[in-house]
Parts: C-alpha cells; sequence; structure tokens
C-alpha cells in the first residue's frame, strides 16, 4: 500500500508540473533611466527601455501642475510602434509647433506609457471544461489555458489511458492466476496472483490520482479565467516629476 501511495503521489506530483511548465508570463515593459531637459522649443526625454515589441506602442503625455493636460501632438523620436529594446532612446516634443508656450519656471510631468495590443482569446476557458477532464484528462486542461495551447498535454491524457489498460491487463493476469492456484493449490501460483494483483490496484489508483489532479487544475484554473476575462490590454506608466522618475503599472479594463 505504501508503494501504491508513492506512485499517486509521483503522478499528482507530475501533473502539477507539467501544468507549470508550459505556462508562460507575458513579459513586462521596463523603462528605467529617465531625463527629461527643457530648451526654448522642446522637451526631450531620454530613457532605457527592455521588454518591448513591434506590437507595442509607445507614447508620451504630458501635464503641467498648473494648466492640466498639454496636447502633446508634434512628438518624434522613438515613439510609436518601431521603438526596439534599447538604451539612449530619445523623444522629442516640439512644444511651439502645437501653439503651446512652457515657461522656464513652469512644473511639468512627463508620461511615457506603453500600450499594448487588445488580444483576442488570451485568456482560456471556464471551469465547465473540467467536465472534458473527467472523461479524458488532460484535454480539458487545454481549453483553459491563452490561446489553447496543447504543449505536452495530450501526454496526459496518454499516461491516464496506459495506465487504466494496463491495470485492467494486470487485474485479468491475477484472476487467472488465482484460478490456477485454486486448481493446483501451489503457493507460488498464489504469491504470483496477489503480486500481480498489486500491480493492478497501482495502475488503477495512480490513474484515479491523475484524473482528480487534472480535474482540479482545470476547474481552478478556469475559475480564474472567468476573474481575468474583462481584463483587455495592460499599460506601462512611467512618469517623470521635476527630478524624480516615478513608475505606475496600470491594467485596463
Amino acid at each position: 500500500m505504501n508503494q501504491a501511495a508513492y506512485h499517486i503521489r509521483l503522478a499528482t506530483f507530475l501533473v502539477l508540473l507539467l501544468h507549470l511548465s508550459t505556462t508562460i508570463a507575458q513579459p513586462l515593459v521596463t523603462i528605467t533611466n529617465i531625463r527629461v531637459s527643457i530648451d526654448i522649443n522642446r522637451v526631450k526625454t531620454q530613457y532605457d527601455i527592455t521588454g518591448i515589441t513591434s506590437a507595442d506602442s509607445l507614447y508620451i503625455e504630458v501635464e503641467s501642475r498648473s494648466r492640466g493636460v498639454l496636447n502633446a501632438s508634434t512628438v518624434t523620436g522613438d515613439v510609436g510602434t518601431t521603438v526596439l529594446p534599447g538604451q539612449n532612446k530619445t523623444i522629442y516634443w516640439d512644444f511651439l509647433l502645437d501653439g503651446i508656450k512652457i515657461e522656464e519656471s513652469e512644473e511639468i510631468q512627463v508620461n511615457i506609457r506603453v500600450r499594448q495590443p487588445i488580444q483576442q482569446n488570451t485568456v482560456g476557458g471556464g471551469p465547465i471544461n473540467a467536465l472534458l477532464s473527467v472523461l479524458a484528462p488532460g484535454v480539458g486542461t487545454i481549453f483553459v489555458q491563452p490561446n489553447r495551447k496543447v504543449g505536452l498535454r495530450p501526454l496526459i491524457t496518454g499516461a491516464y489511458a496506459g495506465l487504466i489498460i494496463y491495470g485492467l491487463v494486470r487485474k485479468n493476469q491475477a484472476d487467472n492466476q488465482y484460478n490456477l492456484y485454486a486448481r493446483r493449490l501451489h503457493l507460488a501460483d498464489y504469491t504470483e496472483a496477489n503480486r500481480l494483483h498489486h500491480l493492478s490496484v497501482v495502475a488503477s489508483w495512480t490513474a484515479v490520482a491523475l484524473l482528480l489532479t487534472d480535474v482540479t487544475y482545470t476547474f481552478l484554473k478556469g475559475r480564474k479565467n472567468d476573474k481575468q476575462k474583462p481584463r483587455i490590454r495592460r499599460s506601462v506608466a512611467f512618469n517623470y516629476i521635476g527630478t524624480t522618475p516615478t513608475v505606475r503599472v496600470q491594467f485596463h479594463f
């Protein structure tokens, strides 16, 4: 029985490890080393950035403490959808071309923001997919993954089916061996029947553990997905107030 418990724990661990190894987190865009300078006709903002892709859009917002948000339209440099990871990126805002005048004594705040595109089907299905895992472990977990990623999850289905078949075969062999013992009353036949029966029990309980672990994971993952479905976009805002840079992560719903 101790050996059966060991195989059950091992199956549970392998299922959880498989699920975790196939879950990939979305990288976070990070902006550091922000420097802002103002001259008579434009604002120069420099920064370092990592994690951005060509699908992301970088833009700035400028806010004056006394006048509120300023219309920063004439912006050039490392801005928009052409920004690549790197150091010493530069954005120029020609505020005079936008009809705005900024005094040297005026306190402004420059926000650097990254907008990521709205992804379709990035959140997996709900807990109802646990019913699929009841029918075939490994199948329901595919439907609760982002974009229904398959990964190595069919191995769970194959392992479950293999354990069930192996257990049934060993049980049939154990029954036949026991019937042989009943006819001949040889101790060796009884020992072999007992060994085959033990293998059948271990395989069956390991399959049950595999099933329960996969169903539980699918249900919990599905519930988590339902809570995340309203989320459509993530952006990271980096502010510069005076000489102190601040960082703000925002999730838009």
